[in-house]
């Protein structure tokens, strides 16, 4: 079995739930689990996941996850992103995103057995409102 959950960044000021502005970081957790009564030798545990995104029509661009750990569960997530202030796990959705649901396919696969490879193809989302700009108004003060 896996699983994936896409969520606002806990860095986020404005998110509530899964609802969030467009602009902002979404963090992935991926879990694969193997679960068989034949020897490790046998199969593999989840080796690799990659993430694709709406923006790019789910094709052009996609983010290998980071394995953060291994085993009969193995856990992804999205590695360090070097443009994130506080270097965290995250994909930032674009300023231009338009309201509505931002959708993360994500595929685990790499787990061999002697019939062939399994993989599963994911999905979930966060819902967008409005946009990052929203929250940078800059108005006169009071007299």
């Amino acid at each position: 079995t896996a699983t994936t959950r896409i969520e606002p960044d806990e860095k986020v000021p404005t998110a509530s739930g899964d609802l969030m502005k467009s602009g902002y970081g979404v963090t992935n957790t991926v879990t694969a689990t193997v679960s068989t009564s034949a020897p490790l030798s046998h199969y593999t545990y989840g080796q690799t996941a990659v993430s694709y995104f709406p923006e790019f029509g789910y094709e052009t661009y996609w983010r290998l996850l980071e394995r953060l750990t291994s085993g009969t569960t193995a856990r992804f997530q999205f590695a360090q992103n070097i443009y994130s202030t506080y270097n965290q796990r995250v994909h930032f959705s674009p300023v231009w995103f338009p309201d509505g649901s931002y959708t993360v396919n994500t595929h685990v696969m790499d787990i061999w057995t002697p019939a062939g490879m399994l993989a599963m193809n994911l999905t979930d989302d966060v819902t967008i409102s409005g946009s990052l700009y929203d929250d940078w108004h800059i108005a006169p003060g009071n007299p």
